[in-house]
């Protein structure tokens, strides 16, 4: 299923927040549009995750959602020790971003959640500077996977 801004919007208003698991977030079948999309070269995202003090956040998933329904899912990249990731996305088309931790998303109604960030790629080009924020209180409160701080490199 592509997720939308006005789905995650509709889910969240009044909620706060919500966890997703690795099965809400399931790439749709294949359709022919996907297929012409997916023959495009692809569009790299690349960026920093951090948390609310500014600290790199390390070993988490970034995971690119297509905003539309006939792009395809790209295979998430985990974050390295200072933060950064660089991702390979079907272009062109639209994304928000789901941070996973063990399986787990949380998806808030904070405007600086990754779910709700929005950038655009063409085909072939190099997006850099994209900047998410990893809301460790949401999850902790959401979830026991929830990492005890911001998950670091030792």
């Amino acid at each position: 299923m592509g997720f939308a801004r006005r789905r995650f919007g509709s889910a969240l208003a009044g909620a706060g927040a919500v966890l997703l698991s690795l099965a809400c977030g399931t790439p749709p079948k294949p359709t022919a549009a996907s297929r012409v999309i997916a023959a495009n070269p692809s569009a790299t995202v690349a960026g920093r995750v951090r948390d609310p003090d500014g600290r790199p956040v390390a070993g988490i998933g970034v995971r690119g959602i297509p905003r539309g329904a006939d792009i395809p899912w790209s295979a998430p990249a985990p974050t390295a020790c200072d933060g950064t990731f660089r991702l390979s996305l079907a272009a062109p088309g639209g994304y928000g971003f789901l941070l996973v931790w063990k399986g787990e998303s949380v998806v808030t109604s904070d405007p600086r959640d990754p779910a709700l960030v929005e950038v655009a790629v063409v085909p072939g080009q190099t997006l850099t500077g994209v900047e998410l924020l990893f809301l460790g209180d949401a999850w902790r409160a959401l979830t026991s996977k929830a990492p005890a701080d911001t998950p670091s490199c030792p």
